[in-house]
This record gives C-alpha cells, structure tokens and sequence, in this order.
C-alpha cells in the first residue's frame, strides 16, 4: 500500500507549525514535502534558521503525526546571474546543513531554466547550461558529503535542464555518489506531446503497454536513488495536442493503480506526495490511491 502523504504549501499558507500540523492531521496523519517559508511565510528567512528553530518546528509537527518526507528548497541552479546562483547553492546548502533538525534527510530541487519567471525558453537546453547546471551540481554534492545529507533532484520535461529520461541517465550515470537521489513525478517528465505509442503517434489516453514502457525506463534509470514520487495527473488539450500536467491525482489519464503495481513488483517503497491537489477531495483522493 502507497505510503501517501502531501506538498504542505498545496494547503495554502499557515500561521505556525502548530496550525500546519493540525491540518495534516486532520486528514490523516502522514508525511511531508514542507518548503518552509511558503507554508509559513511568517517564518524566519532561510538565513536565520538554525538547528534549534528548525527542531522546534519539526517537534511540533511530530505531535501531529506529520513527517518530513522531503526538505523542498527548489533553486535555479542555471540562473543567468552567477551571483544569485551562488546565492541560490548557499540557500540549498543551508536546508541541507539542518536535514537533520528537520528530520529528513532529502533536500529537494528540480534543475532550473534561464526564464526569469520560471517557464519555458528554448535557450534552456543549450548545451552552455548544461554544463552550468553541472557545475552548481558539483557544488551542492560537494555540501552534501559535507553535511551528511542528499539531494533529491527532480527532473521536468521541457521547460527544465534535465528534461529527458536521456539527460538524466547522463547525469546520474556522470554522479555516481550515493548523494545524489532522485524525486519521480511521472506528469512532470511525460514529454508536453504526450507518451508516444510504438509507431511514434501520441494518444489522447495512452495504451497502458506505452504509458508501461515509459514508466520502466524512468524506474530502470532510477533504481536505488529513487525516495519520493510526486503525484498529480494530466491529459492533452484536444486542440492542442499539448500536455496540460497540473491537475489532482486520480482527475486525468494516468494509470495510478498500474503504477502502484509497479511498484511493488520492484519493491519500492517511498513516500507518494500529492501535488496541486484539491483541498475539498483530498482526503478521498488519499485514501483511495493508499487502497491501491
């Protein structure tokens, strides 16, 4: 049975721990992805944190039953600035300096775009950013062999650096410590044209043999390193044809059970974290995918 827990932020912001582990709570007691000064925007800036304000935190929400699955400090680790991106690697080095006051281990980013909002830009997968997004990498492993600690790094399809199941296995075959984990959010890195069949097409719902075959490979690559799964859903716009990737689990085409029984088949057992859930479902839509 899935072990479902919840990005903390999805809940909207929170006076305290207190108030965010009595929500969790309310639900059913569970696990975490908490990215600490958006769940709680009053809370200290990350450059004031330190082992005792951070254990305060995580204790209160302990009383709850809640568990920090996941440190969420998503960075650019390829902004254009190099002075904010040095600036972005200390961020990351401080959540990672403090995994265990927080109680988890797992420090968790995704690889960053050269679009000042976040999105998509072609320039992205320039070759020249990669090698940028290889060199904050290096940085950032080097603090967590430091701190002992790990980065849980995230992959998206299009808009990100590592965007491919094949720029992945590059870097993961390039960083072979065992510092270096992995997060897997099937929608996030399904490419924005949808899953493809064995004759190239896409399918407005994919066959369950393709939606397969895509998840193996992702599960071959990860293995071991894998710690958390991401959970929401998807489907392509009809006139479009594009990936549309931010809707709850459970609302889209994505064979959660199926998934599920991967799973277990191999023997993996992480947290699954629901994303951009819906507060008014949630409950129902936990219970059921823990059914599977």
């Amino acid at each position: 049975m899935p072990r479902v827990g919840y990005r903390a932020h999805d809940f909207g912001s929170f006076a305290n721990a207190e108030e965010l582990g009595k929500r969790i709570e309310s639900i059913r007691p569970s696990c975490i992805q908490l990215a600490l000064n958006k769940v709680i925007p009053s809370a200290k800036r990350w450059q004031d944190w330190d082992e005792e304000y951070i254990s305060s935190i995580s204790g209160t929400l302990r009383k709850h039953g809640v568990e920090v699955a996941i440190i969420g400090c998503y960075i650019n680790p390829i902004n254009p600035d190099k002075e904010s991106r040095k600036e972005e690697i200390r961020r990351f080095g401080k959540s990672l300096s403090l995994a265990s006051a927080f109680g988890c281990p797992y420090v968790g980013t995704e690889t960053g775009t050269i679009a000042p909002d976040g999105g998509f830009s072609i320039e992205t997968s320039d070759p020249k950013n990669l090698e940028i997004f290889k060199e904050s990498l290096e940085q950032m492993i080097e603090l967590a062999e430091k701190y002992d600690a790990y980065i849980a790094l995230e992959a998206v399809a299009r808009n990100h650096t590592i965007s491919t199941i094949e720029r992945m296995a590059d870097i993961l075959s390039r960083y072979r410590t065992d510092r270096l984990k992995t997060i897997f959010d099937p929608v996030n890195l399904i490419p924005y044209t949808g899953i493809q069949e064995k004759d190239g097409v896409s399918l407005k719902v994919p066959s369950s043999e393709a939606e397969h075959s895509f998840v193996s490979e992702v599960l071959d690559l990860y293995g071991d390193r894998l710690v958390a799964i991401h959970c929401k859903d998807y489907y392509l716009d009809s006139k479009t044809g594009l990936k549309v990737g931010d809707i709850p689990a459970l609302t889209g085409v994505f064979r959660w059970n199926d998934f599920a029984k991967e799973l277990r088949e191999r023997n993996i057992d992480v947290p699954w974290l629901l994303e951009n859930h819906n507060p008014a479902t949630v409950k129902e839509t936990a219970d059921t995918i823990a059914g599977y």
